[in-house]
This record gives C-alpha cells, sequence and structure tokens, in this order.
C-alpha cells in the first residue's frame, strides 16, 4: 500500500507514532509518506538547526517526509495553542493536494484531521483516525479553553472529522466506547494501545530490562521513579505526601525525573518540607528516562482523580512495563486494567498518599528476586500485547481494509440513491396508496412495520415495511411462529417485493442504499467472525449481491461471504450489475420465499447450535 501519515509531531520530535511506526510498515514492504511540521515541541520553539519554509521535503530511510510551516507554541497561553493547531492544519490541508497520491491515510488525533478530510473529499482517499485524547474535553478540563462558542466549534470539527473516517482508533477500551457512543459507529472504533519507544537496533544494550541495579549513589537503598511531565494532571503533590508519610521507612526514595509547570514549585515544597527522601532530575532523553528507569527497584504512574483519565492510559504506562521493573499504579479505569492483567504491581488510588505511601513499604521489604518477578511478568506482557510489533500488525490490517474504500464511488451512490429514492417514491405513490389500503382491510392499523437493524458501522436504524404479519399469539400469549402469522396478502407483498418499497424512506434518509449487505438483526451483533464484519463497512441495502445469488435461499454463510466479498471489490460495475440482476429476479420471482423462516433460522441460533470456524 502507499500510506500517507499525517501527523502534527514527528521526529526529531518525542512521539509514538513518529518514524519507529514508518520504519516497521516500509519493512513490511509499504511505500510510506509523512505529512508534518517543523519539529518545535515540547518546548514550543523551533529546534536548533532547523529553518521553517513554505514546503521541505526530505527522505529519511526511504521514507518521504513533508514539512509544512505552522506558528510554534508550547505554553499555557490558550491563543498561542490554538494558533500552533491552526496553523498546521491549515498548511497540512494545502499540502495534502501536493503529496503524492497514496491508496489510505493515518491521521495522529483529530486536530490534525482537517487535512485528511479535506484529502478524502478532493482527492478520494480514505483515512484512519487515531484518537490519542477526547475533544474537546482535553483542553477544557485542562483549563486552556473556556470559551463555549470555540468548544462548540471544536467539538463539530472533531465530529465531522470522526464521521468522516472510514476507521476511528483509540488507545483504550473506555476510549472506544465513548467514541463509539458519540458517533454511532461501534463497527468503525477499534482499540489499539499505544506501544512505547523502543530502541533501534543501534541501541542493543537498551532492548532488554536489565538486571536489577541500585541507582548511581544509591546502593542499598530501594528507589521508585516518576518520570514524564510535572503538570496538574500528573498531581505529583501525592507522591512528595507520600516521600512525608515514608520518613520513618529508612532506604526508601522517590525520585522525579522531568519538568513542567508544577516542577518548580515541588522542588521548593521539597526543600521547605526538608524530604530528603525526593529526589528531582530535569527532563532527559527518552533513552536515558529508559535506562534510568530500568535501575530503579519500582516505576509510579500517578494521574489525578478526574473522570477522563479512567478511559486513558499514559504513554509511561507502557514504558514502565517495557522497563521490567515493578508498577505502583496510581491511576483508575483503563490503566488500572493493564497493570492488573499484567501481574506487575500493586494498583492503587490517585491522590491517597497513603495507600501510595503502603506500596511502595510494601515492594521495599519484598525480597530482590519477588520484585524481579513482577517485572518480568510486565515486561512479558508488554511484549505479547503492546509492543510495537503488535501494534503495527493491528494498523496494518485496519489500513489494508480501510484502503478498499472508494469515497468517490460512495459519494456517486450517495447522488444516485437521492435521485432513485425521490425518483421512486413520487412514481409508487398510487401503488403505496392501494398497498396501503389492503394492509389495513387485512391486519388493521399501522400498515407499516418499523424495525430495529444494524446499518454502516453497526449504526441502528429502524427500517420500514409493509405489514406482512398478523400479531396472532398462542394460548401461552407468545407470537405464533412466522408462517402461521403470514397472511395470503403478506405472502404476496414479500415475494412480489412491495412489502420493500417504503424501504425508499430509509434510502432518502442515507440509512440505506439501493446496493448493499442487507440489514440485520442487533441481536445478530455479537454472531459475526472478524472477516464477515467487514460488511458494515458499507450501508445496507435494499437489495445485494447475496440477494441476486440467492436471494431468500442462500445460507447464512453463503450471504455473509457474499457480502464480504461485494465490500471488499467495490465498483461502479458491481452496482450496475446487482441494479439489473436484482431487477430481474424480482420480474421471475427467483429463489423468492415468503416466510424467513422456511429458508434458513435466525443467524444467533444457527451460531449458537453450530459456532463457524475462526475466519
Amino acid at each position: 500500500m502507499k500510506i500517507l501519515l499525517i501527523t502534527q509531531f514527528f521526529d526529531p520530535e518525542p512521539t509514538l507514532k513518529g518514524m519507529a511506526f514508518a520504519r516497521e510498515l516500509t519493512r513490511r514492504g509499504h511505500d510510506v509518506q509523512v505529512l508534518t511540521g517543523f519539529p518545535n515541541y515540547p518546548s514550543g520553539r523551533l529546534y536548533p538547526g532547523w529553518r521553517q519554509r513554505p514546503f521541505a521535503r526530505e527522505s529519511v530511510d526511504g521514507i518521504t517526509v513533508t514539512r509544512v510551516p505552522l506558528y510554534p507554541s508550547h505554553d499555557d497561553s490558550a491563543a498561542r495553542r490554538a494558533l500552533n493547531y491552526a496553523s498546521f492544519v491549515a498548511s497540512a490541508s494545502l499540502a495534502a493536494l501536493l503529496v503524492d497520491r497514496p491508496d489510505v491515510a493515518y491521521v495522529y488525533n483529530p486536530t490534525a484531521g482537517i487535512a485528511a478530510w479535506a484529502l478524502k473529499h478532493l482527492r478520494g482517499v480514505p483515512f484512519v483516525l487515531d484518537v490519542q485524547d477526547l475533544w474537546p474535553e482535553t483542553v477544557t478540563s485542562s483549563g486552556m479553553m473556556r470559551n463555549r462558542v470555540l468548544v462548540r466549534v471544536l467539538g463539530a470539527m472533531t465530529a465531522r472529522v470522526t464521521a468522516a473516517a472510514e476507521h476511528v482508533v483509540t488507545l483504550s477500551p473506555g476510549m472506544t466506547r465513548v467514541v463509539a457512543e458519540r458517533s454511532r459507529r461501534p463497527e468503525a472504533v477499534s482499540t489499539i494501545p499505544n506501544w512505547a519507544h523502543e530502541p533501534s537496533p543501534a541501541e542493543p544494550a537498551a532492548a532488554a530490562p536489565l538486571a536489577p541495579a541500585a541507582p548511581a549513589g544509591r546502593a542499598g537503598r530501594f528507589v521508585a521513579t516518576f518520570a514524564g511531565n510535572v503538570g496538574p494532571a500528573q498531581g505529583v503533590d501525592t507522591l512528595l505526601d507520600a516521600a512525608a508519610l515514608l520518613s520513618d521507612t529508612p532506604g526508601v526514595t522517590i525520585r522525579v525525573v522531568g519538568d513542567g509547570l508544577d516542577a518548580d514549585r515541588l522542588r521548593r515544597r521539597a526543600q521547605v518540607e526538608r524530604l530528603s527522601n525526593v529526589e528531582f532530575t530535569d527532563r532527559v532523553s527518552v533513552e536515558e528516562a529508559a535506562r534510568m528507569q530500568q535501575s530503579s527497584d519500582a516505576l509510579i504512574v500517578h494521574l489525578t482523580d478526574d473522570p477522563l483519565y479512567r478511559i486513558t492510559v499514559p504513554s509511561k504506562t507502557q514504558a514502565c512495563l517495557m522497563a521490567g521493573r515493578p508498577v505502583v499504579m496510581a491511576v483508575h479505569g483503563d490503566a488500572a486494567e493493564l497493570v492488573r492483567r499484567a501481574g506487575a504491581g500493586p494498583v492503587v488510588p490517585p491522590s491517597d498518599p497513603g495507600r501510595l505511601a503502603d506500596a511502595l513499604r510494601d515492594l521495599a521489604r519484598l525480597d530482590p528476586h519477588e520484585r524481579e518477578l513482577l517485572g518480568a511478568a510486565g515486561r512479558r506482557f508488554y511484549d505479547a500485547e503492546l509492543s510495537l510489533r503488535r501494534g503495527v500488525d493491528r494498523f496494518e490490517s485496519i489500513l489494508e481494509r480501510a484502503a478498499c474504500a472508494r469515497p468517490r464511488l460512495d459519494a456517486l451512490k450517495r447522488m444516485a440513491d437521492l435521485v432513485a429514492a425521490v425518483v421512486g417514491l413520487a412514481l409508487s405513490a398510487p401503488v403505496l396508496a392501494v398497498v396501503s389500503a389492503a394492509v389495513a382491510v387485512d391486519l388493521g392499523r399501522p400498515v407499516l412495520f418499523r424495525q430495529e437493524r444494524l446499518g454502516r458501522d453497526g449504526r441502528i436504524f429502524r427500517l420500514v415495511k409493509f405489514r406482512s404479519m398478523s400479531d396472532e399469539r398462542g394460548a401461552d400469549g407468545e407470537l405464533l411462529p412466522d408462517e402461521r402469522r403470514v397472511t395470503r396478502l403478506g405472502a404476496f407483498l414479500r415475494v412480489s417485493s412491495l412489502d420493500e418499497v417504503p424501504s425508499l424512506v430509509n434510502v432518502l434518509r442515507g440509512d440505506m442504499s439501493l446496493v448493499g449487505p442487507r440489514p440485520t438483526l442487533p441481536r445478530y451483533s455479537g454472531w459475526f467472525t472478524d472477516v464477515e464484519r467487514h460488511r458494515f463497512r458499507a450501508r445496507p441495502g435494499a437489495s445485494g449481491l447475496a440477494q441476486v445469488s440467492g436471494r431468500h435461499t442462500s445460507s447464512w454463510d453463503e450471504r455473509l461471504a457474499f457480502d464480504v466479498h461485494y465490500v471488499r471489490h467495490p465498483s461502479l460495475r458491481a452496482e450496475l450489475s446487482i441494479v439489473a440482476r436484482t431487477i430481474s429476479t424480482v420480474l421471475r420471482r427467483s429463489d423468492a420465499v415468503a416466510v424467513d423462516a422456511v429458508s434458513r433460522a435466525h443467524l444467533d441460533h444457527e451460531r449458537a447450535a453450530t459456532p463457524p470456524q475462526p475466519s
């Protein structure tokens, strides 16, 4: 595949989805190019030796990197930070029209999504969106943005970009749930945890956990390290409170590595309170931070108790697990669940210095071999579930599926659907009136049947059809089987497909298309294989490849296989062929069956009795 990575932050800036990601995709045989800004993060100042130009292109290890100008800033000014994001969006949106056309684009965070949105609508390129933060909550909870109008604009922009993405990836199950609920696209949102900065082959000494060692100058002491940003969100005051409680436990030291808005204040506080068991180290390189973590006796992850942090996973979590040291996780939610699954150390409530102090005290009392076992468990879990290799495996699969999409064909189909639905409803108005009257006489009112179905990306909608069955119940009060409730008129409507005509309203609304996989019941959602779920990448259709290849008499396995083939091989020729074959099938009443129950069982019943083979 030809893959374009659109990300505001890229090497030499510290970023997870940077050159390592691009190199791994290239190693797997893909043609990768990058669209990014000039390096200025995290200082907010242009890196030494760099000069901004309107359009700069370089080749690094066979990867074409295109850089566009932006306003450098990363301070606490909301206006300057907004200008930083907006300037990149404007530059990248223009540059996206000039780079070599890719098969698919990967977008890091919704703030860069406008460029991908332009690429999709102007050049027909589908894109995958990687959501690292919930917008606009991220900027409102941090106090970065308080203007309600701007917050609404940012929220609307994020929703538009999310809706346009072929697939959305988040870093945690909790964030996946939120994005799926907001977008109403459960089948289009997946979780791929972040990976840590993994040493390159040029750094073999750091590629595996080191043997137990004490920090330089601290021989014989127990050192627990917190490494990362030191700001309000991290709540490092709790670590100092815990250190005060540990003053009665000789040999236990808490080391804070990094800087941020709170760093100077915390240093002064430690001096004033004479916390001799707290060390501070300025920000160091990612490689040096990894070495410091590996030479620690335990590692600390802490965030304040904010609902937003329950559904995120701090990037230092993966770094701590990879380091092969016991982890004290003081975060609620998904991050805590990772450490529990790994068996890598204790989980304590955030902002609870007493529990944090107890956890550190207990670890310090453990035999070094027992601590090594905890660290080794974390490292094994990282390698199996969170590593760069595992993450790119998942991204590669999603990018390959997304590359099959044809945005221009989808737009053309939607226009055709609108025209056909309007014309069809207008021309069929007399037929609709006659059938409505007949159904009212035969079955009473209402004449329309409405039922929830699964639409594109798993979105639920209400399908509209003519009623064809009575509500007759047995002595036990339960509805009689379908075949006993279908009336003679209902059987005629089904065989002639006249019962489907009202679903043109669903086509008009955008719930359905004229051609696509047939919409299924929501209760079937848990019974599709991973491959069969590809069918949800298209709008469900009034007719489809499965219907013209067997209509009602195909088995579920056959029908779903036809659906997947249709979605994976989109073309205008295929669409026109299905329309022509549908007309022929209906006129000849080929394979028509009045009651679905006669020809096949419900999918959930069939799969419960005979589970499908793994895809």
